[in-house]
């Protein structure tokens, strides 16, 4: 998902151990602002987020979920997210979890799981 503001046409690289790459261009929308950009599934809605400050803000938010086709004869090394354009240091992709897994929507592999201590 995006925050503050919807990203269209972001860059996902895939690095595969042998070197190789696979670049994924996807839209993400912001997540108090879906665009139902093609490829995004809405696969979780909140009441409410918390605040920085400890108040909740009380409208509805969604996290999405995206499908991706990826080599199946290869092993993923890396998965290397969006930057950060300049001039929108607030304006960035989350991810909160990715995972593997096979028939994902007719595709072969859908990405990887990452976890803040590399692939699993």
């Amino acid at each position: 998902m995006a925050v503050n503001g919807n990203l269209p046409s972001q860059t996902f690289i895939v690095t595969y151990t042998d070197s190789t790459t696979t670049t994924l261009t996807q839209s993400v929308s912001d997540w108090f602002t879906p665009q139902g950009y093609p490829g995004e599934s809405t696969i979780f809605t909140t009441a409410y987020r918390n605040v920085y400050n400890g108040t909740k803000d009380n409208r509805t938010f969604l996290i999405y979920g995206y499908s991706f086709g990826i080599n199946p004869n290869k092993t993923v090394k890396s998965l290397t997210l969006p930057p950060v354009k300049v001039g929108t240091a607030d304006n960035v992709v989350v991810v909160l979890a990715v995972a593997l897994a096979a028939n994902c929507g007719g595709k072969d592999y859908c990405a990887v799981k990452l976890t803040q201590t590399g692939l699993q």
